[in-house]
């Protein structure tokens, strides 16, 4: 589970923007977009429908903020009130638990022992009794703490981009920054779901925290390749939350910081 090093809320005007949520026409299956393409499927509507994440074709850039880039290269100690709002201009309308946040990532590729939709997944809703196969994310991703960690809650951090597409000498100039105590920084928008299968108690419910990662793909590899923290700026949507209220509760149960 993520340390929680600091957290505020911000509300975004309605504008343009880079960044959106969308909905099909019968408001079932849900997708988080890129300059208006579809860039991944985050489940559908029903809250007792299996928590999937599905990377699709608009899948493929980085969203960086202007003008704060180095502020993400050295790392953010604490919420800054104007970058907060400067990072926002690239996200929808919506109201957000802004979240600063220390994890250690884990480098996942789909089918593979730590995979949560070949393992957690299966245990928990069973398997596809059309496709008698896992849910495919279709990409790799990062999963958040160690598999003992608590059993109901679940974290992911999931990659705009695919892994092929880094710069491996700039990955490894983060590696060595970060070896050396360095404070990196992503930049996400995050989705909460409270899900499980109509059979199970609500208590014994999954709650899944994803991190769509939009700024911050070499840092978090390097992270992973070092198994030191890397920090995250995420942004919380409340409107993709089953409630304001849930949101809420989320925030207070991350683990805060050391000290």
């Amino acid at each position: 589970m993520s340390a929680l090093l600091d957290h505020a809320q911000l509300t975004v005007p309605s504008r343009p923007s880079v960044v959106g949520f969308e909905r099909d026409a019968d408001g079932w299956s849900r997708y988080l977009t890129l300059a208006d393409a579809r860039a991944y499927l985050i489940g559908g509507a029903c809250d007792t429908c299996d928590f999937v994440f599905e990377r699709l074709g608009g899948a493929n850039q980085t969203v960086s903020p202007a003008d704060i880039g180095d502020a993400f290269r050295n790392g953010l100690d604490a919420l800054d009130g104007d970058l907060v709002e400067n990072a926002a201009k690239v996200l929808p309308p919506d109201r957000y638990r802004v979240l600063l946040l220390e994890l250690e990532p884990r480098l996942v590729r789909p089918g593979e022992s730590d995979d949560y939709f070949a393992h957690e997944a299966i245990e928990f809703w069973g398997i596809d009794g059309f496709w008698g196969l896992p849910h495919n994310p279709h990409t790799e991703y990062y999963r958040v703490g160690l598999p003992e960690t608590a059993r109901r809650f679940f974290e992911f951090v999931v990659p705009m981009v695919p892994r092929s597409w880094l710069n491996e000498e700039v990955v490894a100039e983060y590696e060595t920054r970060l070896r050396a105590g360095a404070r990196q920084t992503g930049f996400a928008i995050s989705v909460l779901e409270v899900r499980g299968p109509h059979w199970v108690r609500e208590d014994d419910n999954h709650w899944c925290l994803t991190h769509y990662l939009l700024d911050g793909h070499h840092k978090l590899l390097a992270a992973a390749r070092a198994g030191l923290p890397v920090r995250v700026l995420s942004y919380l949507s409340e409107s993709q939350a089953p409630t304001p209220e849930l949101a809420d509760e989320l925030v207070g149960h991350l683990r805060p910081a050391d000290g």
